[in-house]
């Protein structure tokens, strides 16, 4: 399987499985009788980021994929103060994604990458290293860390909220 299908495609499904889970938190709050951005502070432990920081995070890491395996500047993404900002923020993220050349990016396996964190810490790797050891697991540990705190804050979701590209495939017998 190419980097391209690994990374690329399962972002965009899994983007897509997201903003469908904000859709649902979006009524869920509504009907209960909250504000729906009540949510973007939530958090499932104190030392952890809210639940907009978590979904820039999830869109910064299917942004830099795109970015670093590509060869073009990395973006700058903000968190959205409420959910019509943070399914705009997904929008433009699947968009990055759709435009994304695979023959580009599965060519981005051999490219060095560079990642360079706060207090010196730096990583030096080889593009197909950085898609499986540094892009996949960042991406979904924000993206399953998102939906965690939606469920913490009684949305409700299940494993078809979470995979619903898979459960359209059950077979009709």
């Amino acid at each position: 399987m190419s980097i391209h299908q690994m990374n690329i495609r399962s972002f965009a499904q899994m983007l897509g499985a997201l903003r469908g889970q904000l859709d649902k938190a979006d009524a869920h709050a509504l009907a209960v009788g909250y504000d729906p951005r009540n949510l973007l502070s939530a958090r499932l432990a104190p030392d952890m980021h809210p639940l907009a920081k978590q979904l820039q995070f999830a869109c910064t890491q299917a942004h830099e994929a795109v970015c670093r395996l590509s060869g073009r500047p990395l973006p700058s993404l903000q968190a959205p103060d409420d959910l019509d900002q943070a399914r705009a923020l997904i929008d433009q993220t699947l968009d990055q994604l759709a435009s994304a050349d695979a023959a580009v990016i599965d060519a981005g396996a051999s490219r060095d990458v560079a990642i360079e964190l706060a207090g010196d810490l730096a990583f030096d790797m080889k593009g197909s290293e950085y898609a499986a050891y540094w892009a996949t697991p960042q991406f979904y540990f924000h993206l399953i860390t998102a939906y965690s705190i939606l469920r913490h804050n009684g949305v409700p979701l299940g494993k078809a909220d979470y995979v619903p590209h898979m459960f359209a495939w059950v077979r009709q017998n």
